[in-house]
């Protein structure tokens, strides 16, 4: 938890507006004034019609501004007109109370003014003079969620927040304890208020990141690790929650990008990292890196799953030959691994090595027996090769092995295609009956 990180922006406001008198309800002398400073002419211009908008313009300061008082939403105090530049006392004696200036130039680029109402600076005069009582609840509240007492913290907490809203270390206090409480939407909200007011918050980010994923908002949460991502380019922790984010979001090649970033952060080979972007590299189909990322793998899975794992991404890569390699050395290693004999029959019927292919194919029959689709694998290679008679017989056995265990959508799909291989070899009434019994067992 945090305490005073930031002081209370109004205290140092209260300097700027005691010993000023109201009379006939006008403050006399300036007006309080608020500044946002970007670098083009066109970002201002753009400032301007977001707040028109309903935009806060406090906001756009904290997020955009390049000038003074950032993250006291460019607050000034009063300002003597006389003290201004040329340009920004011409622009200020244009601009009326609760209204913003005309775009004015000054040194680091173009600005805005906004002019307060009355009864803003009234706000900001109550306000700082309630900062001393939310910075003491603040303290206690933190020590109350310190002690175990979350709710007397959420409660203290929650007033210190509603004398000052700018207190952004009570609103994430206030988040801390309200997840804490399993109050998972409330801490979302206080969190989200602390990056309003520090736009540039990296814990903030990641909390943020991490609850809204928990919330099943994963657009959201992809975009809070962006963001913390480009406050510290070199967090590990960031870029391996953003390439996480991406990937469940099956935004696979971000998330290549995102891996690549986090591997590049670690000393050494991390297998684990290395099996990530070896996962998502098959997904977004990039050959070259599932080929690099599998090769690393090597060293951590001597196994056949190594080689099983190069062999998929060589196949990927076009290097099919390559691919057979691999899959052999798997074959070798573990022959009586189903998923072995099976890659290895897929690579050489890519080749168009049909024997060879129908060979390994015949072998997971034989070691899985009660799996259909070795039977259709089979069928598809015998079926491509002009071989009806061995397709039908070869899904016909799929089917008995199907009847036992598969599900009524696999057994259908397999009648469907028995349907089309006797039609194919002109057995039409086979054919219909097939499709008959395929149509019942849809739902």
């Amino acid at each position: 938890m945090r305490v005073g990180r930031w002081l209370g922006a109004l205290g140092l406001v209260l300097a700027a507006l005691g010993g000023m008198d109201r009379v006939g309800g006008e403050a006399p002398g300036p007006a309080g004034i608020r500044i946002l400073v970007v670098r083009t002419e066109a970002e201002a211009r753009d400032a301007i019609a977001a707040v028109r908008a309903g935009a806060r313009f406090e906001r756009l300061v904290r997020e955009r501004s390049i000038g003074p008082e950032r993250e006291r939403g460019g607050y000034l105090g009063r300002i003597d007109p006389a003290s201004l530049p040329p340009a920004a006392r011409t622009a200020l004696d244009k601009t009326k109370r609760g209204t913003l200036s005309p775009v004015f130039p000054t040194d680091e680029g173009f600005a805005v003014f906004q002019v307060l109402t009355i009864q803003e600076e009234e706000e900001l005069e109550a306000r700082a003079r309630r900062a001393p009582e939310a910075q003491a609840l603040l303290k206690r509240g933190t020590e109350s969620g310190k002690a175990g007492d979350m709710e007397q913290a959420a409660s203290l907490l929650q007033r210190a927040t509603e004398l000052d809203p700018d207190l952004a270390d009570a609103h994430f206090n206030l988040a801390i304890v309200e997840r804490r409480r399993g109050r998972l939407d409330a801490a979302i909200a206080s969190m989200r208020r602390v990056i309003e007011l520090y736009p540039e918050d990296f814990d903030a980010h990641m909390r943020l990141g991490s609850w809204l994923t928990e919330q099943g908002s994963h657009a959201e949460a992809t975009r809070m690790y962006e963001r913390a991502a480009a406050l510290q380019m070199d967090s590990r922790e960031a870029w391996l929650r953003l390439a996480q984010s991406y990937e469940a979001a099956g935004r696979a090649r971000a998330a290549v990008s995102a891996y690549r970033r986090v591997i590049g952060l670690v000393d050494g080979d991390d297998p684990a990292l290395s099996a990530a972007l070896f996962r998502v590299a098959m997904q977004a189909g990039d050959g070259p890196m599932a080929v690099e990322a599998a090769r690393k793998l090597l060293a951590s899975r001597p196994g056949h799953e190594g080689f099983m794992a190069l062999g998929e991404a060589l196949l990927l890569n076009g290097e099919a030959d390559a691919a057979i390699l691999e899959y052999q050395k798997a074959v070798a290693l573990a022959p009586a691994s189903v998923a072995a004999h099976v890659a290895l029959g897929s690579a050489y019927a890519r080749l168009g090595r049909a024997e060879a292919a129908a060979e390994r194919f015949l072998r997971a029959v034989e070691l899985e027996p009660g799996n259909p689709i070795h039977y259709r694998s089979l069928a598809r290679l015998y079926e491509g090769q002009g071989r009806l008679d061995l397709a039908i017989v070869a899904l016909r056995d799929g089917l008995g092995a199907a009847a036992a265990s598969a599900p009524p959508g696999l057994q259908a799909d397999l009648r469907e295609e028995l349907s089309a291989l006797y039609e194919k070899a002109g057995m039409a009434r086979e054919a219909e009956r097939e499709r008959r019994r395929a149509k019942s067992l849809r739902p």
